[in-house]
Formats: C-alpha cells, sequence, structure tokens
C-alpha cells in the first residue's frame, strides 16, 4: 500500500467520526509510529492548505487523533425538530422529502444520525405526502430568485375549481402556511397582492414587462403574519370575542391578541386582538360553542348569518 492510499484510508476514517490510534494505524498498515506521524502531519497541512473547516487534534483521554469542526453547525437537537417539523408539514413529494431529510442528517456527524434515524423511522415510512403531488423544491427556488431580483413573471395558473388562467405578476414573498407554499405577488391588473399556491402553478416564464408598485403595495410578510389566518386576507379588524377554550389555544392562532378581562365565574376569558376577518370567521367558527364574538358588531351579524346557513343545512338534511 502507498503512502497516498494510506493517508486517504486515515482522512476517510477521521472524516466519519472515527478516532485513530498511532499505535493502532502503524499495526493495521505494519509501518512504524514515525510513518503515521508523517501522515497525521501531512493530512494536517492538507486541511490548513485547502481552508477545510477542520482541525485535527490529539485527545488524550481517548487515546487517538480527531477531527474538529472549526464552523459553526447545527446541532443534532435542531436537526432533528427540522425533520420533525418537514415530515409534519406534508408539503413535499415522497422523493424531495427523502432528499430532504438526507441532506440535513449529512449535516451532522454518523454517531448523531445513527442518533436520530431510529428516532424518525417510523414517520418517514408512513409519511403521506398532499393530493398534489406537485415537485415544489426548484420552483420555490426559482420563485425566490425572482423576488430577489424584482422580477415580474407570467404564469400559467390553476384555480380552485381546475380551470387554468394566466396571470402576470411581481412576486414579492413567499410563506408556508396550513400545509401550502403561497407566493404573494403584486397583481397590475387587480392592483393588488394576491395570494397564489405554489403548487397550482403550471408554467411560468420571465416577461420584460416593468410592474411599478406604490410603497404601501409593498409586501411585509412579517408583519402580515400577525394578521393572518389560513391565508385568507379579508379586511383588517379589531376583533373581540369571549372564550371557554384553553386561552393559549387562542393566543397562539392570533399573535396580536390579549386578555383583556377574565371571567372566572364562567370559566371564560374575554380576548382582543387585530386581524384580518375572512381567516378568523373560519378559525372562530370551528371552536363552536366555546366562543362568542362581541365586536365589531358587523362582523358579529356575519358570524350569525354563517351559523343560521349551517343550521339551515342540518335542518334541510334532517327532514329527508
Amino acid at each position: 500500500m502507498n503512502a497516498a492510499y494510506r493517508q486517504l484510508t486515515i482522512f476517510q476514517a477521521l472524516m466519519t467520526g472515527h478516532i485513530v490510534s498511532k499505535a493502532d494505524l502503524a499495526t493495521q498498515f505494519r509501518v512504524s509510529p514515525r510513518v503515521i506521524q508523517r501522515d497525521l502531519s501531512q493530512i494536517r497541512q492538507f486541511i490548513a492548505e485547502q481552508h477545510l473547516f477542520y482541525e485535527l487534534v490529539y485527545r488524550r483521554q481517548l487515546g487517538g487523533y480527531q477531527l474538529i469542526t472549526t464552523q459553526t453547525t447545527v446541532s443534532k437537537q435542531a436537526i432533528l425538530v427540522l425533520i420533525k417539523i418537514a415530515l409534519a408539514s406534508r408539503a413535499l413529494t415522497r422523493a424531495e422529502m427523502t432528499q430532504t431529510i438526507d441532506g440535513l442528517l449529512a449535516l451532522i456527524s454518523p454517531k448523531d444520525q445513527s442518533e436520530i434515524t431510529p428516532i424518525i423511522k417510523n414517520e418517514r415510512f408512513y409519511y403521506q405526502p398532499l393530493q398534489h403531488e406537485q415537485p415544489l423544491l426548484d420552483l420555490i427556488w426559482q420563485l425566490s430568485q425572482y423576488i430577489t431580483q424584482k422580477q415580474a413573471i407570467t404564469i400559467t395558473y390553476q384555480r380552485q375549481h381546475r380551470d387554468l388562467v394566466t396571470r402576470t405578476i411581481l412576486p414579492a414573498a413567499i410563506i408556508f402556511s396550513e400545509y401550502y407554499f403561497y407566493v404573494i405577488a403584486y397583481n397590475p391588473k387587480y392592483q393588488h397582492n394576491l395570494f397564489y399556491r405554489i403548487d397550482r402553478i403550471r408554467h411560468l416564464q420571465t416577461t420584460s414587462q416593468t410592474i411599478a408598485r406604490q410603497r404601501g403595495e409593498r409586501v411585509e410578510e412579517g408583519e402580515m403574519r400577525q394578521y393572518l389566518q389560513y391565508m385568507q386576507p379579508g379586511k383588517k379588524i379589531t376583533l373581540q370575542f369571549k372564550f371557554w377554550g384553553i386561552p393559549e389555544a387562542a393566543l397562539d392562532r392570533f399573535p396580536t391578541a390579549k386578555i383583556t378581562a377574565r371571567h372566572p365565574n364562567e370559566g371564560a376569558v374575554l380576548i382582543t386582538t387585530t386581524t384580518f376577518d375572512t381567516g378568523a370567521k373560519m378559525w372562530l367558527l370551528s371552536q363552536g360553542a366555546n366562543v362568542q364574538v362581541l365586536a365589531p358588531q358587523n362582523f358579529v351579524a356575519d358570524i350569525q348569518t354563517e351559523l343560521n346557513q349551517m343550521l339551515a343545512r342540518y335542518s334541510a338534511s334532517s327532514s329527508v
């Protein structure tokens, strides 16, 4: 075995997290410890010359040499959390989810990978992607580039009832919510920022058309998330409702929410928040008898109308 092959073998062992002993290596390769010391010195020199984010150090308590990273790395705990979130999202195809998980695991040592693999094994096996089965990774990256470049694009978009439309838009932000990725884009035809589900984009291409927005029409996605529910913008309102459920459930749903009064005799709290009305109505109706909307009055009337329509459907079905 020549020196180059021996050094590559040692370097591979170090890269895969092994502790290498000079005496053990000398026995394995049938050379003197001095030769192994020279090999290790050359590996150390190679790391320095190539500006790799590693350092070869001697661990006295372990009785050997170890390759440690000098770059800030993500912890195995963070990798586990990210994988769990990705699996729960169901947003990617099975192939893309496999690619994503394997890529995240590659950021940590083999030992850490071996700890995480059995924890996620069951979820990986039973992973069920969403019905659209559209690859998204490349498309999301492409849209992100257009946002950075302020590039207008023309898309062929499949609407809710499966009909196709063509829209020329200026992408402004990408948001993930309730299983889906959305691109928020300014549509000059409607002079408004609209939401487009990325999995429904069937084709896109750049356009030479210049789309100008006013300062007030620019998207502040961080701020928007404070008021947005189920990706339904609607009209911004100051909402007030009495809640009999677990208060944290409502406070977490509405980031700007505060408890403004408590009613211990009723087991309820009064919550005030600023939010968009359409998505808020969807969540409030899902809470059944645990919620009573108090303000604004026109929104109360809207909720009452919706409840009456719901009751009418059940009344009609029971009479059939």
